[in-house]
């Protein structure tokens, strides 16, 4: 799949907007702190974002708005209008994914970051970014962390990927990120997002 490449600048742009109340990560690290917060974060079990994300590599760039809910370990991860191909939705757990298209089309993967390739031309590591979204490394992978004074991640090296936050936003009196980028050397995945709520929804 060929996609008409989008310059940074007027991705950035496409990006803008969103939270209004946010925090920036600063200060000295604090590993207690993070303790803390990593035991909150690992409570975590239902929640719910949207916002936008965009997509930069060697030969092509884009964006599209996402919906992002998860319960009980169950996820469904939905993009809308990216590249002009229609929505594209995930469906699934740790193991099994379904991908439903825009034309209704709908098919089974075990490795749902080589099929979101095919399918959209990113490389979104899904089972990864299921826990850097939260702000914190996902299990069972060696990784690197850089924190602030409130425990908070500025950035996370792990599977190849450097994710870099730049921004929280309170939520129901705990702090989740708003803004954070994942790179590699061929190409970085940008999220901003508008709006985050925990526990489950309909």
């Amino acid at each position: 799949m060929r996609l008409a490449r989008v310059p940074t600048a007027a991705l950035a742009a496409l990006l803008l907007g969103g939270c209004t109340t946010l925090v920036m990560p600063q200060g000295a690290a604090n590993r207690a702190a993070w303790q803390d917060r990593q035991a909150r974060l690992e409570l975590l079990r239902c929640w719910h974002l949207e916002g936008r994300i965009g997509v930069v590599t060697p030969d092509k760039g884009g964006s599209a708005s996402f919906d992002w809910r998860e319960q009980g370990g169950r996820m469904t991860l939905q993009f809308s209008g990216p590249f002009g191909i229609g929505a594209v939705k995930l469906t699934g757990n740790a193991e099994r994914f379904v991908i439903r298209n825009s034309k209704g089309e709908e098919w089974v993967t075990y490795t749902p970051s080589q099929a979101l390739a095919r399918t959209l031309g990113w490389p979104v590591p899904v089972a990864s970014l299921r826990y850097w979204v939260t702000g914190r490394p996902a299990p069972g992978e060696p990784y690197e962390l850089h924190l602030d004074a409130r425990g908070l991640v500025t950035s996370l090296e792990q599977q190849g990927w450097t994710v870099r936050y730049s921004a929280y936003m309170p939520v129901a009196g705990l702090l989740l990120p708003a803004r954070l980028v994942a790179s590699r050397p061929n190409g970085h995945i940008k999220l901003i997002v508008s709006e985050w709520n925990l526990g489950e929804r309909p």
